[in-house]
């Protein structure tokens, strides 16, 4: 670590700059600092030097880097940290209101209840300010993690789901992302949706932030499993 001459940060901690290494489009961490945390993103080429370093600015707080932003060797405009960038987005993301199927507020006991989530595959979270200067920010879904209430759990992957149409019955929709309750009862249904997250700088490319994301509150619904039953009546 390195001091520098920026201004100090709060609570008048030293302001450091660590030299990250670099990081390719394939990267295996081979030229990568672990102190700086996962991967950054590859930093654009200058001439003599098809891979320049990436350095941070981070907060020392307790002896634990807190990243602030992030250079390119060769450029005079700071990029925020992926720390940062994963806290924005994290930020700016609202767990999406889950679909089921019935809708009436109940499900039948043996009869598949079906779960969809009402959001798009990929989503735009607009832009944000970091470290001074505009960022945009998109999600792309990649799956929602279900715990249905009833001790069971599921996991909804390629896309997020399939809305139930009545007009277009699937009868028993045995293809469809669902789950058959064996108890009676209410039942609280969590699922918790993972994004992958990109960011892109004025004009430029999307890049991607290593990891997936969350919103910090889960999506919920609640219903009541019912059970159906015959009745014989005699006949008139």
């Amino acid at each position: 670590m390195t001091p520098t001459d920026l201004p100090r940060g709060n609570g008048a901690s030293p302001v450091l700059v660590i030299d990250c290494g670099y990081a390719t489009a394939t990267d295996d961490h081979t030229h990568w600092n672990p102190s700086c945390g996962p991967t950054g993103f590859p930093c654009p080429p200058i001439p003599g030097t098809p891979n320049p370093h990436q350095f941070i600015t981070v907060v020392s707080l307790s002896d634990t880097a807190v990243p602030i932003a992030a250079w390119c060797a060769g450029a005079t405009t700071p990029m925020p940290s992926t720390a940062a960038l994963r806290d924005e987005v994290i930020r700016l993301l609202h767990p999406p209101a889950l679909g089921v199927s019935p809708s009436t507020g109940t499900a039948l006991i043996n009869l598949r209840t079906l779960f969809w989530v009402d959001t798009a595959p990929e989503v735009e979270l607009g832009r944000a300010s970091l470290i001074g200067f505009p960022v945009n920010l998109r999600v792309s879904y990649d799956r929602t993690e279900f715990d249905f209430g009833d001790g069971v759990a599921g996991t909804l992957t390629a896309t997020p789901g399939t809305a139930y149409d009545p007009a277009q019955d699937c009868g028993s929709c045995a293809d469809r992302f669902g789950h058959n309750y064996t108890r009676r009862g209410p039942v609280t249904v969590t699922a918790r949706v993972y994004w992958h997250a990109q960011f892109r700088i004025g004009a430029g490319s999307w890049i991607d932030i290593p990891g997936e994301v969350t919103a910090n509150q889960p999506s919920r619904t609640t219903f009541t499993v019912k059970e159906s039953r015959g009745t014989l009546t005699p006949p008139r």
